[in-house]
């Protein structure tokens, strides 16, 4: 695999980690929660929905809690059942700002890699810095996603963690896996540079003309 599509394949891996990164942002169903008056609800990064009790017929109360949603802001301490708020709201907070910074890096990557395509002067394929910039980008939404999804290694007694959630650690292993891709290829092509440089003549004309070629690094 050329470095070209090494690259390439290491920017599609990151873009899968940047849509499943936005798409756990934006659905309200990071954490399913238990209130003390019995209902249920589900919280996610920006948005919270109210839900019915499974185990009992739904009433038009119920019906209408439903479909009952709010958007959220930053320090919302929705707190569930024997949970504590500024738990709650460190925890959504720490999230909050680790999804928006990785979402940064990851678009700034890919805005990267295509300024590089377009061979622009100070942006090319063949600028030391393009694949390192890069990789330092993707490597840093990776570490900040780790940063947050950590803050959850505690929730409350009848608080669970839902899918919204695991999206969010799919993103991480994806930006994790692009950042590895690259930082594995500067060092595999900075080891073949630190080995001396060969010199191969080709006779393409025997005893009229040698061809003097020096190995890429």
């Amino acid at each position: 695999m050329t470095v070209q599509k090494l690259v390439a394949t290491a920017v599609a891996v990151a873009l899968l980690s940047l849509i499943l990164n936005n798409a756990a942002a934006f659905t309200p169903n990071w954490v399913y929660q238990a209130l003390e008056d019995g209902r249920k609800r589900s919280v996610g990064l920006w948005k919270m929905c109210y839900g019915i009790d499974k185990g009992k017929g739904p009433t038009r109360l119920e019906q209408t809690l439903e479909r009952d949603c709010e958007n959220l802001n930053w320090g919302s301490e929705h707190a569930g059942f024997q949970e504590s708020r500024n738990t709650v709201k460190l925890q959504f907070d720490m999230m909050r700002a680790c999804n928006l910074i990785a979402t940064v890096a990851l678009t700034v990557g890919q805005l990267i890699f295509l300024l590089g395509l377009m061979e622009l002067p100070l942006i090319s394929q063949d600028s030391q810095w393009w694949e390192e910039a890069i990789a330092a980008l993707f490597q840093l939404s990776s570490f900040v996603l780790v940063i947050g999804l950590v803050t959850f290694y505690r929730i409350g007694p009848y608080t669970h963690l839902s899918w919204s959630c695991y999206l969010d650690i799919g993103a991480c292993l994806f930006s994790t896996l692009a950042a590895a891709m690259l930082i594995w290829n500067i060092l595999h092509r900075r080891e073949d540079c630190m080995t001396p440089r060969v010199i191969v003549i080709r006779h393409s004309r025997p005893r009229f003309e040698n061809d003097y070629v020096e190995s890429p690094c």
